[in-house]
């Protein structure tokens, strides 16, 4: 699972307001970070996104697009830099403190994408899967960073 979420890490977010982890194992929970996943039932690529998600995110588009031509939407949403470029734009006009607790955090980020803009009221069944698969992931991903952080410490000596 971490492994797939490297791909999302890549992308060069470090100065989005949806962290880079966030990002990433917001992917995973919805497609596993498939790239292979193209579209159901109107919500397409490694992240869900529906048209009017697209359209509520500013129109991102890949290189050299019209964002009124044609199938735009889709080549967006079908590419991974892209696709991100919509879920920051979203969340940027969107941002919200969804689940109350004083804070905007991944939590709340995730309650958007899954509610949408209003974020209001409860989630349906299919939340608690996409939910667990977040969390496993942010907890993961983390104690790998944990992991990897100890082991590049420097040793100290104590006189």
């Amino acid at each position: 699972m971490a492994g797939r979420v490297v791909l999302l890490l890549l992308l060069g977010l470090a100065h989005a307001e949806v962290s880079e982890l966030c990002m990433g194992c917001l992917c995973e929970a919805n497609t596993r970070c498939d790239r292979s996943f193209q579209c159901e039932g109107g919500d397409c690529g490694l992240f869900r996104i529906s048209q009017p998600y697209w359209e509520d995110a500013g129109r991102p588009l890949i290189k050299d697009d019209d964002a009124f031509s044609d199938g735009a939407f889709k080549r967006c949403v079908l590419d991974p830099f892209c696709a991100a470029r919509a879920v920051q734009g979203y969340m940027k006009r969107f941002s919200k403190d969804c689940n109350g607790d004083q804070q905007i955090d991944c939590e709340d980020y995730a309650l958007l994408h899954y509610q949408g803009a209003g974020c209001e009221g409860d989630p349906d069944e299919d939340y608690e899967e996409f939910r667990s698969t977040l969390n496993r992931c942010l907890a993961e991903v983390a104690k790998k960073v944990n992991a990897s952080t100890t082991q590049r410490a420097p040793a100290t000596t104590v006189s």
